[in-house]
C-alpha cells in the first residue's frame, strides 16, 4: 500500500479521513497546514499528497508548486470546497493528479487512490525498464534479457573482431540487419564502409549491376560507367540481406568473388581486387534449398562458416516488455509526447500474442499507439482487434477441460515445431527429445498433415 499525507486545517476532517484510510491498508500521516507537511516531506517518503486548497499561511497551491519542484515523483490530489472550483482548475494547470470536492465520498476518493497508486506502480515500472535500457545502445544494439539475448550478444562480440563469413538466419523482422550492424560495429573493419544489398529487391540483371558495378554503353542507360557494391565494401563490410533469393547465375559468380577476390565488372574486362567483410542473412532453410537444388552447396559452406540465429519474438516473450517500453520511448519522443504506461493486464495480452511478424511488427504497433496516443495507460481496447481475439482464444482455451486443453496444445505444439523444422521427423525428433517412431505415432494420432496433403509425413 502507499504512504500518504493528508493536509488540511481542519483537524476533524484530518482524524476522521484518516482513519477510514488506515482502515483500508493505507499508511497515513496528518499535517495540519502546508509548512508542516513540507516539513514531514522534507524527513519522510511519501507517494501520494492529499491536500486542501483553501488554507491559511500556505494555501494548497503553493504547496502544489513546492511540492511539484521538490519531489516531482510524488502525486497530489487536492480538494477544494463546492464554491471553489477555480482553485481546483489551477491546481491541475499547476500538475495536480485530480481534484475531489467536499464533502468528500468515501468510495470517490478511494477509487482515485487506488488509480493513482496503479499510475505511480507504471511509472515505477517504466523506471525500471529505462534503467535496464540504459545498458543498451539504443541504435545498434540487440535489446533483450532472456538466455537466448544474452547469448547472442556474446557470440556477435566474439565474431565481429574476425574476418570470418557470417550467416544469420530467421525469421523476418526478427534483427537480422541488427545483428549484422553490430557485427560491423565491433568488427576490424569498422571504420571502413558498410554496404548493404537486398538480393531480393531487384531482378537479376539489376541485381547483377548493382553488386558487379558495370561499364560505359554496356547496356542502353549506362552512359557512364559505375562501380558495384564489391568495389564499395572494399576495405569495410559487405551485407547481402535475402542471400536465399540470390539467382543460381549470380550465385557461382559470388563464389568467385569470395574465394578469388576479384571480379570483373558487367560489360568490363579489367579485373579489380577486393577485400570485405561478408555477412549474409536470409530467413530461409538454406539447407534445405541445397537439397532441393535451389542453392550452391560450395556457396552454402562458404558463407555459413559461422551461423547465427536470430530466433522469433514469440519465443522470448520475456523480452517484449522491455523491447515496448523501448518503443513507446522512441516513438513519444519523436513525436514530442509523453510516454503512454501499459498496465498489466495489456501487457499479458501482447506477451501472449504470437507476434508473426515479430520485432518489426512491435515496433510498428508501438508507432501506430504513439501516433494516436493522449498520454492515459493503454488499455486492452485499445489494441488491435486481431488482438483482442488472441486474448479471447487464450481465455477459451482455459475454458476447456484438461484432456481437451491437452490435446489442443499437443496439435499446436507439434504443428509448429514441425514447421519450424521443414517438416523433417528426424530433425524434429532430436529437437523435442522424442524418438522419431514416437513422434510419428504422435503425428498420427492428432490428424496433423502438412499443407492441404492428407498423406502421412514419412
Amino acid at each position: 500500500m502507499k504512504k500518504i499525507l493528508m493536509v488540511d486545517d481542519d483537524k476533524s476532517f484530518l482524524k476522521v479521513y484518516s482513519e477510514i484510510l488506515r482502515g483500508k491498508g493505507y499508511d497515513t500521516s496528518t499535517a495540519e497546514g502546508g509548512r508542516q507537511a513540507l516539513e514531514l516531506l522534507g524527513a519522510d517518503y511519501y507517494d501520494i499528497v492529499l491536500s486542501d486548497v483553501a488554507m491559511p499561511e500556505m494555501n494548497g497551491i503553493q504547496l502544489l508548486k513546492k511540492i511539484r519542484t521538490d519531489y516531482p515523483e510524488v502525486l497530489v490530489i487536492m480538494f477544494t470546497g463546492e464554491g471553489s472550483i477555480s482553485g481546483a482548475v489551477e491546481a491541475m494547470e499547476e500538475g495536480a493528479y485530480t481534484y475531489l470536492v467536499k464533502p468528500l465520498e468515501v468510495d470517490q476518493l478511494l477509487l482515485n487512490l487506488q488509480r493513482a497508486s496503479e499510475y505511480l506502480n507504471l511509472n515505477a515500472e517504466n523506471r525500471l525498464l529505462k534503467n535496464r535500457l540504459s545498458d543498451f545502445r539504443s541504435d545498434s544494439l540487440f535489446i533483450g534479457e532472456c538466455s537466448f539475448a544474452e547469448g547472442l550478444r556474446k557470440k556477435i562480440l566474439q565474431a565481429a573482431p574476425t574476418n570470418s563469413s557470417v550467416l544469420i538466419t530467421g525469421e523476418s523482422g526478427t534483427g537480422k540487419e541488427i545483428i549484422a550492424d553490430m557485427l560491423h560495429e565491433n568488427s576490424l573493419n569498422r571504420e571502413g564502409p558498410f554496404i548493404k544489398v537486398n538480393c531480393a529487391a531487384l531482378s537479376e540483371s539489376l541485381l547483377e549491376s548493382e553488386l558487379f558495378g558495370h561499364e560505359k554503353g554496356t547496356f542502353t542507360g549506362a552512359i557512364t560507367s559505375k562501380p558495384g557494391r564489391f568495389e564499395m565494401a572494399r576495405g569495410g563490410t559487405l551485407f547481402l540481406d535475402e542471400i536465399g533469393d540470390l539467382p543460381s547465375n549470380l550465385q557461382s559468380k559470388l563464389l568467385r568473388v569470395i574465394q578469388q577476390k576479384e571480379f570483373e565488372r558487367v560489360g568490363g574486362i579489367r579485373t579489380i581486387k577486393v577485400d570485405f567483410r561478408l555477412i549474409c542473412a536470409t530467413n530461409k532453410d538454406l539447407k534445405a534449398e541445397v537439397e532441393k537444388g535451389n542453392f550452391r552447396e560450395d556457396l552454402y559452406y562458404r558463407i555459413n562458416v559461422i551461423p547465427i540465429v536470430s530466433i522469433p519474438l514469440r519465443e522470448r516473450a520475456e523480452d517484449i516488455p522491455l523491447l515496448l517500453h523501448y518503443y513507446v520511448q522512441y516513438f513519444c519522443r519523436e513525436l514530442s509526447k509523453p510516454p503512454f504506461p501499459v498496465p498489466a493486464e495489456t501487457m499479458s495480452i501482447l506477451t501472449n500474442y504470437p507476434w508473426k511478424g515479430n520485432v518489426r511488427e512491435l515496433r510498428n504497433l508501438a508507432e501506430r499507439l504513439a501516433v494516436f496516443s493522449d498520454g492515459r495507460p493503454l488499455t486492452p481496447e485499445m489494441l488491435p482487434e486481431e488482438m483482442k481475439e488472441g486474448s479471447s482464444s487464450c481465455k477459451e482455451f482455459y475454458a476447456l477441460s484438461y484432456q481437451e486443453a491437452k490435446r489442443h496444445f499437443e496439435e499446436d505444439y507439434l504443428r509448429f515445431r514441425l514447421n519450424q523444422n521443414n517438416w523433417n521427423i528426424s530433425a524434429t525428433a532430436d529437437a523435442i527429445g522424442l524418438a522419431r517412431k514416437n513422434l510419428q505415432i504422435k503425428i498420427k494420432q492428432t490428424g496433423l498433415y502438412r499443407g492441404s496433403s492428407k498423406k502421412d509425413p514419412s
